[in-house]
């Protein structure tokens, strides 16, 4: 064992702790964890030699340096016995300590802001699906990832094309990581649908809370305090606000048989004017859209004074021609207005004016409230304008 570590200290040479000077990103407990590149155990450092090995050859510079980042669960000591010798988890954490790698709650997102700001290739067997989102460059990016595989016994290094994955399925991955962060997902790797589908009240006044579960406790995410089980869940659908591409808002619209729900420029008041000026928001109608949500579907009717758009994006083609939405002044004995819904797809998207999309989330489970990108508070509507309401 005694040469083993010393083989495994030997790669310190390559790890440097600053991302700006690195040649290449390591996804670092994405290789620990990956089975597929050979040692028996769950975790094992055996993995990033080979790594280190693989990328000697791609470069062809035996000096090449890499800035690997860690969750810190990856370098928890309860995890020691995982590792084929637990001398690992401990040199992991002194690897740590001494600034030769990043260990924080979640690495993904500074992983892909490095990948991003400094354009360092990244190398990793995850298709980081849910942060596409806030990271856009990575759909269908050819360049700047590389993934590890097993060729003989040593490790490749294969160019990977990230692909498009359709918006549905970015949305659901996002949520996904964050019911992990939560501690809501079962061993298996499954949403608890026990916990999901209920509603929860905090004893903290004003709270609506994110639940929670901390030893085997459903609790209030941001408080800590024990949650009260108020019944079953209504179901959500949530809507993603697009402005010139990027998600700027989202809105959620719980299921209810009888109502229909307005949308309009209200909702867009949470947009900061640098990327959506006044004179933009002002031209979308105050009563824009009607929206019908029922058993997960939804059936949309354009109310506003200038037409809007339907169409619908295919992952890896070019999305359909626009196609009019029915508007309601259109409707007559022959079409009355309740005919004149379109139904809105989980792979369309709806133009409310140029540059400003809305398009439905993956998520099963959306926040109990709407908000902004980043939790922003939203602002007070301007007057004449209404939040979310029934009609």
């Amino acid at each position: 064992m005694a040469s083993h570590m010393l083989a495994l200290r030997r790669m310190e040479r390559h790890l440097q702790g600053q991302a700006a000077g690195a040649d290449f990103l390591v996804d670092l407990s994405n290789v620990v964890r990956e089975t597929a590149l050979g040692v028996g155990a769950s975790r094992a450092l055996e993995r990033l030699r080979l790594v280190l090995r693989a990328l000697r050859e791609w470069t062809g510079d035996p000096e090449v340096t890499v800035h690997a980042i860690a969750d810190n669960s990856l370098l928890h000591p309860r995890y020691d016995q995982c590792f084929p010798d637990p001398a690992e988890g401990a040199l992991l954490r002194e690897w740590r300590d001494r600034g030769l790698i990043a260990a924080i709650d979640k690495a993904d997102p500074d992983l892909l802001d490095h990948a991003k700001k400094l354009g360092t290739s990244v190398v990793s067997g995850d298709f980081f699906k849910g942060h596409r989102g806030e990271h856009p460059w990575i759909q269908g990016n050819r360049d700047q990832f590389l993934k590890p595989e097993v060729e003989g016994r040593s490790v490749r290094l294969v160019p990977r094309d990230m692909r498009v994955f359709a918006d549905r399925e970015i949305s659901r991955e996002g949520e996904r990581d964050a019911l992990k962060a939560r501690n809501l997902l079962d061993f298996a790797g499954k949403p608890r649908a026990d916990v999901l589908d209920r509603s929860w009240r905090c004893p903290i006044s004003a709270c609506n809370p994110s639940p929670s579960l901390r030893g085997g406790k459903v609790v209030c995410r941001l408080h800590g305090t024990l949650l009260t089980d108020v019944g079953p869940r209504r179901r959500s659908v949530q809507l993603k606000i697009l402005v010139d591409g990027e998600c700027r808002a989202w809105e959620n619209v719980t299921e209810h048989e009888l109502k229909e729900f307005v949308l309009g420029r209200s909702h867009l008041v949470r947009i900061e004017e640098c990327h959506l000026s006044e004179e933009r928001r002002l031209s979308i109608s105050r009563n824009h859209l009607l929206i019908i949500a029922r058993q997960g579907m939804l059936r949309v009717l354009d109310t506003s004074s200038r037409a809007s758009r339907i169409r619908t994006l295919r992952p890896g083609l070019e999305p359909t021609p626009w196609k009019a939405l029915p508007h309601r002044d259109e409707e007559s004995e022959d079409r009355p207005r309740e005919r004149l819904f379109r139904a809105f797809g989980p792979d369309e998207e709806i133009e409310l004016i140029p540059g400003v999309v809305l398009r439905r989330s993956g998520q099963r489970w959306p926040g109990e409230r709407p908000e902004g990108v980043r939790a922003r508070p939203p602002k007070r509507p301007g007057a004449g304008d209404e939040m979310t309401r029934i009609v």
